[in-house]
């Protein structure tokens, strides 16, 4: 007697890091991504720790398998990304990026080939991401079409007016700072850039055009270490 057996397709991921911006904040000349950290760069830790998440990928029983890899750099800059990357450069692809996070997300969305279930989009300023965090907003997103890990702020957060009056006391349990990746359909997402490049507002993050055209967006738990180096005060996690 034959017994029928159901083979699990893995899902397909794509990953795009996030280093087109100028690190204006950051001072010192460097990009932010480009800093020395631990044996390589910011950047190319962020995209070891990927790789590494994922390092199952080329079983045939692995449930996810990365089918690319697209790190976003400034404009005219591909040379400087690629040493920054090191020994991480032949496994990524490199699209250059624009003038907001926003053109420049929409530029790896457009790179992507083929059609990936899910995309990661991640800050290449956070090389503190773990595995577990990683993995969980993976999995939210597989489940509830997108995801973003939060952490509840410390401090009590207040809405302003124009001239800096208090107008709103904002209850912090129901707030959440959000951190990436920021997990979604692929398909999905794409479709809601280009609306939204094609509407006069500025969005901050991929959550809120997600929000404006798709849907709710699943918070999952976060991790306080895992920040984004953005002053000059931060690089002392990096000592």
């Amino acid at each position: 007697m034959k017994i029928l057996t159901t083979k699990t397709i893995p899902s397909k991921i794509a990953i795009i890091i996030t280093a087109a911006g100028s690190s204006t904040r950051i001072g010192g000349g460097i990009k932010k991504e480009y800093l020395p950290f631990k044996n390589g760069t910011v950047l190319s830790v962020c995209a070891e720790t990927f790789l590494n998440a994922f390092s199952s990928a080329k079983s045939s029983k692995a449930k996810y398998q990365i089918t690319d890899f697209i790190v976003t750099c400034p404009r005219d800059g591909i040379e400087e990304c690629m040493k920054a990357l090191g020994d991480i450069a032949p496994e990524v692809r490199i699209a250059e990026g624009a003038e907001t996070r926003q053109k420049s997300v929409y530029n790896g969305l457009l790179a992507v080939m083929g059609q990936p279930d899910i995309v990661l989009i991640h800050d290449g300023a956070r090389p503190f991401v773990s595995r577990e965090v990683i993995m969980e907003a993976l999995e939210a997103a597989v489940q509830n079409g997108a995801s973003v890990p939060g952490i509840t702020p410390t401090d009590t957060q207040k809405e302003i007016d124009e001239n800096g009056f208090v107008v709103r006391h904002l209850v912090r349990s129901k707030l959440v700072a959000v951190q990436t990746p920021q997990c979604f359909k692929f398909k999905e997402l794409l479709e809601a850039h280009g609306r939204a490049a094609a509407d006069d507002k500025e969005y901050t993050d991929d959550t809120e055009i997600w929000g404006e055209y798709c849907g709710r967006v699943k918070v999952i738990k976060g991790d306080v270490n895992n920040i984004k180096i953005t002053y000059p005060s931060d690089l002392e996690a990096l000592k």
